[in-house]
């Protein structure tokens, strides 16, 4: 049976979170960030149903639907409610062979450079290869925020899955990432599964992934491995920490 989104929480002016809980409690989120002239929401959870309902409760301004990536915790069942609706929905075409459920044809093919000009807020789309290939961020410079779905992690960071570009891919556009957030001293990140950090992630988040990741790749720094069960098997893979990153997990013959 579906089970419908929960009520959201106002978590700023303009912008409310949309929470998927699963067995373990809190586990994937949405946002909807309302300007002047129009909205726009990103992700839409994994198997929660009603959440273009859920947000048509909150505004009738024109919307758009930013999927940061083709996961099925991001791009889940409430994408049909958006395509029915006849939203627009954005999302890389690098990672349309992630997606499971949602037809492809349904995704305009997102290009780095994209704006979402709603009105007071302005988000600007950069690249963010790694977790997967079509991986996207969305900057709002001006107004301090970025949108950043599972493309450097919640504080907990998987780099390690099959999928994942190697490490030393990722690096450059990380490189990109924090040349943009590092004029942002008072960055507020919204990742995709906000309840893995017990702080408010900020841009120094962004500088100890950039860390961490530069180390990885030149070699200074190795981790620690570990292995998790994965599709009846094992998943083998590194972890390290630093800072804000609670757990940055990698492949270490990937670097």
């Amino acid at each position: 049976m579906d089970r419908q989104v929960a009520p959201p929480k106002c978590i700023a002016p303009h912008l409310w979170q949309f929470t998927e809980d699963n067995e373990a409690g809190p586990y994937v989120d949405a946002y909807l960030l309302e300007g002047d002239n129009s909205a726009l929401v990103v992700d839409a959870l994994q198997t929660d149903t009603g959440l273009y309902e859920a947000v048509r409760r909150i505004t009738q301004k024109p919307l758009e639907l930013f999927i940061t990536h083709g996961h099925l915790d991001h791009a889940g069942a409430s994408v049909a409610g958006f395509h029915a609706a006849g939203v627009p929905i954005y999302m890389s075409h690098r990672d349309l062979d992630l997606l499971q459920g949602p037809d492809p044809s349904w995704f305009i093919d997102l290009q780095p450079g994209h704006v979402f000009d709603l009105g007071g807020f302005t988000l600007r789309v950069l690249p963010v290869n790694g977790h997967s290939a079509g991986s996207m961020a969305a900057l709002d410079a001006q107004n301090q925020l970025l949108f950043s779905g599972d493309s450097i992690g919640s504080g907990h960071f998987w780099m390690q899955l099959p999928t994942c570009s190697p490490l030393h891919v990722y690096l450059r556009d990380l490189e990109a990432l924090y040349a943009q957030t590092r004029l942002c001293p008072d960055l507020r990140i919204y990742p995709g599964h906000r309840d893995q950090s017990p702080v408010q992630l900020t841009g120094q988040y962004v500088a100890d992934n950039l860390s961490l990741t530069r180390d990885l790749v030149s070699g200074a720094l190795v981790g620690e491995a570990a292995q998790i069960p994965w599709h009846g098997g094992e998943l083998r893979f590194s972890h390290v920490s630093r800072g804000q990153v609670l757990q940055f997990c990698y492949d270490p013959s990937r670097l």
